[in-house]
């Protein structure tokens, strides 16, 4: 089977006003400001799919253990900021669904979890610029030509540079943005070893989690969602 990559450079403006209008008004061009309590987080996170297979007072727990642990804000900032509320962020979002989106058997292993923090602050510049360049830069649309049938890929993807051996993790990093030539060619390379690890489609991701964040519905404790409720600004602490 033959097939070729062919660029879209040339026919970058009109590729990119062709997929915009797949995805209506949301999510906005431009990163929108995002600031969502504890509930709407799991509102968001339940939507993406992340508690599938698993009771909802589990998947809470699950995530209370991650706070736990840092993820999203790290233990000294919720350790100074234990009597105030604490709102989540684009990019707290982000770290949040990353990090489920390596779950295996629904746990991440804590070595992967101390890489994630340790490695927050290039990480969130790389979710940022995943949103910014969903159509331009990295995230540029190519086209796979198999047999005269063309399949087009865009947005930027994430490799962590993830390798486990004998059930520990051996290396973690350094984090790159890739674009959807250099993640087609990372993925054939790794299917051809016993690497596991393919690239995320962190624009992909970074849509759906500002599209779900913008309709969150109000969530007050002890109380079930309003679906039809749009999520309304609120004074408080933000770590974005």
């Amino acid at each position: 089977m033959a097939f070729h990559l062919r660029s879209r450079e040339a026919e970058k403006s009109d590729c990119c006003r062709t997929l915009s209008q797949n995805i209506t008004h949301y999510p906005p061009g431009n990163l929108p400001s995002i600031r969502l309590t504890h509930g709407q987080a799991i509102w968001v996170l339940t939507r993406l799919g992340y508690g599938d297979g698993v009771s909802p007072k589990t998947f809470y727990e699950y995530i209370k253990s991650l706070r736990k642990l840092g993820i999203p804000f790290g233990r000294q900032t919720l350790k100074s900021q234990k009597r105030t509320l604490a709102y989540y962020g684009y990019s707290e979002l982000m770290e949040l669904a990353v990090t489920l989106s390596l779950r295996v058997y629904h746990v991440v292993p804590d070595s992967v979890l101390t890489a994630i923090v340790d490695n927050r602050s290039k990480l969130h510049r790389i979710y940022r610029r995943a949103y910014d360049e969903r159509f331009t830069g990295k995230g540029t649309p190519t086209v796979l030509d198999i047999q005269g049938s063309p399949i087009e890929l865009r947005g930027c993807f994430l490799d962590l540079g993830i390798r486990f051996s004998g059930g520990r993790l051996v290396r973690f990093g350094p984090p790159k943005l890739l674009s959807p030539r250099e993640a087609l060619a990372l993925s054939v390379q790794r299917m051809r070893t016993t690497q596991t690890w393919l690239p995320l489609g962190l624009s992909a991701l970074a849509e759906r989690v500002a599209a779900l964040a913008l309709a969150a519905p109000i969530i007050r404790r002890g109380q079930s969602p309003k679906p039809k409720t749009r999520n309304a600004e609120r004074p408080g602490t933000s770590y974005e």
